[in-house]
């Protein structure tokens, strides 16, 4: 590797047969308006006081000489090159006489004096973008400013640079004044040798910038040490780009990894897990880009649907999901999807468990249970249900089974439980919830509404300040009544007049809803009769409402109940800690995700680093301040070796953990972390069986 000053325009720009290339891996082009705005200015300002300017580094890398062209790659620095090479373009553009617009072209160009290398098109430009720019650019040199993607970085910034000039124009200042601006840029040239290794480099320049994305640091990864880096673009990860929008990308490789780790990948570690997974697996590049483009066609279809894949039903329960935000099912999914597509459960018990699960969801959410168990829940519930393979011979009734085993708060909420929740509870505060539950309801068995041309609307109107005419209506109690029923489903219809309707007498609202609301027929029909509207007849409307949610999201029950009790194992909560007396451990729940071990002091310690990597600085004080969970000698956690009962430590820390204590403690002391972490102990359940060796030996 050697590094040298040098200047943008004489030793990237200006040289003749020379093609810089911005190799597959790179991100696409992205300066902001604000970028441009600021190196146009400093180029400015460099012009104006005959001063160089430093705009940073570019590292690149000789790959080959072919028909009188050298060819380069751009490692780093490709945002700078692009952006002068569209400032030059612009400037042509803009130029006063064709001999500025022909000496500008140059620097732009390759050309052959001589016609000894007939360079081609693909040759003839001096930059070569990555390929969704690559066209573009070629369409800018063309001039074909009609065929351009008027959404692209490229045209978008060539525009701003015309516009930047042709003001400087005005205000006196010539082109050949600005190019003298970009031929004062500096950079450090950074050339590397076969023997440097591009992908430490790479990885060590851009943590000091602007951090790269996680699709950017994975597609990096993946394609930049591989001499097919050109076909594994096209053929994988351009696909991926395609059927994944750019701002799910971080949540789609997030999900990847936790279905295939222990724990849980974050933002901040998720490339450095994603590298120990491609480690440990041993993948190839092209294995690892083959297995994520697969799960992409998934993520696809959970985000988006796909109606070429799969049947009306399929997508109507993913839309569903969709609407609800249950993303942290997409884990779950991707097991199940698997299944499908290796042909061990057909459509029709797909849009079974599809259903089953939205069902769950939706009871769920209305009898307002807690959703932070959901992630760990769904990670690990398709190996807590066909850890026994025989279970997917029976498939629907394994889940579902399952589901109404369950004794934590994650089974399925009782048809009771839901039918008074329907009737009584808050359903206007989950408001996506809500709309959803409505247009269910209105659009069964005709022609569908369009749900996003409709609010909800209060027939009980919002005002805290009731007129007259509704304080008469409702009664005596009418502030009560009001406050009771106001958001409950009794109460709420959809309508596209919501401003129109507001605070109107009831009378007045029921001929405005009758006249404009013909669409709206099932959420109306117990409306329209009514005389008035009071407390019996929002209530009423629930009841009559209740029956046509059950029917849409039904628990269909078991053929064959599968029994998934362990008659050796019992699961327990922290309310008597005296119960893991001379027990031995299986697993333990918490927050909905089951985790094996083999010990107290192992639950404990991996409680611990459970709770560390999800947020590091509560142990952090707690190790600094030597706090004591248990009367004695020993802190829970600290710095200091001495200040604990073992010399064991957190992974990857320097903090010491006491873990040399009997089952009730060590559950005590489980206790005393939840409890700093704010998690609430029903979320916190473990299973155990008696330990007939510690059982024996008490005993004699």
């Amino acid at each position: 590797m050697t590094i040298e000053p040098g200047r943008i325009i004489n030793d990237f720009i200006e040289p003749n047969k020379r093609q810089y290339m911005i190799p597959v891996y790179q991100r696409n082009y992205e300066w902001s308006y604000e970028q441009c705005v600021k190196l146009f200015n400093d180029i400015v300002n460099a012009s104006k006081k005959d001063k160089t300017h430093f705009c940073g580094s570019v590292v690149y890398s000789q790959i080959k000489e072919e028909k009188g062209i050298t060819y380069y790659i751009i490692i780093d620095g490709q945002q700078r090159i692009t952006t002068v090479y569209l400032l030059i373009k612009a400037l042509i553009d803009c130029a006063e006489s064709d001999k500025e617009k022909e000496a500008f072209l140059k620097d732009l160009c390759n050309y052959d004096k001589f016609d000894e290398y007939a360079i081609d098109q693909q040759s003839k430009l001096k930059l070569k973008a990555v390929e969704t720019d690559n066209d573009q650019l070629f369409l800018l040199m063309e001039n074909k400013y009609d065929k351009m993607d008027k959404s692209s970085g490229i045209w978008i910034n060539y525009e701003t640079f015309k516009t930047l000039i042709q003001k400087k124009q005005k205000e006196g200042l010539f082109t050949k004044d600005i190019y003298e601006g970009i031929e004062k840029l500096l950079c450090a040239k950074i050339k590397l040798d076969s023997s440097d290794n591009a992908q430490e480099i790479f990885e060590r320049i851009n943590s000091t910038g602007i951090p790269l994305k996680l699709s950017d640091k994975i597609r990096n990864f993946v394609l930049m040490t591989d001499a097919n880096q050109e076909s594994l673009y096209k053929d994988y990860w351009l696909e991926i780009e395609k059927m994944i929008d750019k701002s799910q990308m971080s949540g789609f490789f997030q999900d990847f990894l936790n279905m295939k780790i222990d724990g849980f990948a974050k933002e901040n570690n998720a490339y450095e897990i994603f590298k120990q997974v491609y480690e440990d697996n041993k993948y190839t590049n092209e294995s690892m880009l083959k297995e994520m483009f697969h799960y992409a066609t998934l993520y696809k279809a959970f985000l988006y649907g796909d109606e070429k894949k799969y049947n009306e039903e399929t997508n109507k329960y993913l839309a569903g999901l969709r609407r609800l935000k249950q993303t942290t099912i997409y884990l779950f999914l991707f097991k199940i999807f698997d299944d499908f597509e290796n042909e061990v459960i057909d459509e029709t018990t797909l849009n079974k468990v599809l259903l089953l699960f939205l069902s769950y969801s939706v009871r769920r959410l209305v009898c307002e249970v807690s959703s932070n168990s959901f992630r760990g829940f769904y990670k690990t519930l398709y190996s807590r249900i066909f850890y026994n393979t025989e279970n997917k011979k029976k498939y629907y009734d394994s889940i579902v089974s399952f589901l109404l085993q369950l004794n934590t708060k994650d089974s399925i909420p009782d048809t009771k439980s839901f039918e008074t929740s329907l009737i009584y509870n808050n359903l206007y505060r989950k408001n996506a919830l809500c709309k959803y539950l409505l247009s269910s309801i209105e659009n069964q068995g005709k022609e569908k509404l369009e749900m996003d041309n409709l609010t909800i609307e209060h027939i009980l109107p919002q005002n805290d300040d009731l007129s007259l005419s509704w304080q008469k209506m409702l009664g005596t109690n009418w502030r009560e009544d009001r406050d009771k029923y106001l958001h409950t489903l009794g109460n709420l219809t959809l309508t596209g007049y919501n401003s129109e309707l507001g605070d109107k007498p009831f009378d007045e609202k029921l001929e405005l809803l009758d006249s404009k609301n013909t669409k709206v027929v099932i959420l109306y029909k117990d409306v329209k009769d009514c005389k008035k509207w009071d407390a019996d007849k929002i209530e009423t409307r629930a009841k009559n409402l209740v029956p046509e949610i059950l029917k849409l999201y039904p628990i269909e029950e078991p053929s064959e109940k599968i029994s998934f009790a362990d008659k050796k194992y019992k699961e327990y909560k922290l309310d008597n800690l005296d119960e893991a007396e001379h027990k031995k451990p299986n697993y333990y729940i918490l927050q909905g995700e089951q985790i094996k071990v083999e010990s107290f002091a192992k639950m404990f310690i991996s409680v611990t680093e459970r709770l560390y990597n999800e947020d590091p600085s509560i142990i952090e004080k707690l190790a600094k301040e030597n706090v004591h969970f248990l009367e004695g000698k020993y802190a829970a956690f600290s710095y200091d070796r001495s200040q604990v009962n073992k010399d064991t430590k957190i992974k990857d820390t320097d903090i010491y953990i006491s873990h040399n204590y009997g089952s009730p403690s060590l559950l005590q002391m489980i206790t005393k972390l939840l409890d700093y972490y704010d998690i609430e102990l029903d979320d916190f359940i473990y299973s155990a069986c008696d330990n007939a060796m510690k059982k024996e030996n008490k005993e004699k």
